[in-house]
């Protein structure tokens, strides 16, 4: 397994390492992350992620399957860095999440869909999530 650099948060309090892992046919490679140290176990994660600015929040793009037929499934997972837990806010069937800020509160995405080139904005508000796990 060979890492990819550290990330750091912008307090620099907390980091991730991206772990290689493969690579679709035709298509990007996804990864296993190491979030301060700890590997995340059972996850892989494509290339995309996002801090909070006050780097109490990291969003990353997940993947559900690397199956060609059946994918991509991608859902946006927040992780809080200071209680340790983790939340899958959306999915996209057939197409890519990608986390682009987060603004007053809210995490704003984006879900990309490949095969119809739509490419469509949400955002959610953060203290409205309530699955952590």
């Amino acid at each position: 397994m060979e890492a990819i650099e550290a990330y750091k948060t912008p307090d620099k309090r907390h980091g991730f390492d991206f772990i290689f892992e493969g690579e679709i046919r035709f298509g990007p490679t996804y990864y296993k992350i190491k979030l301060d140290g700890q590997l995340i176990k059972d996850r892989i994660f494509g290339f995309v992620f996002k801090w909070h600015p006050d780097s109490t929040f990291l969003a990353l793009q997940e993947w559900l399957t690397t199956d060609y037929l059946k994918g991509p499934i991608t859902v946006l997972t927040l992780v809080d860095l200071q209680k340790g837990k983790f939340a899958r806010i959306s999915k996209a069937d057939k197409g890519f999440i990608t986390p682009t800020k987060f603004n007053n509160g809210l995490i704003i995405f984006e879900k990309e869909y490949l095969t119809t080139g739509e490419k469509v904005e949400y955002e959610i508000k953060l203290d409205e999530i309530k699955n952590w796990e």
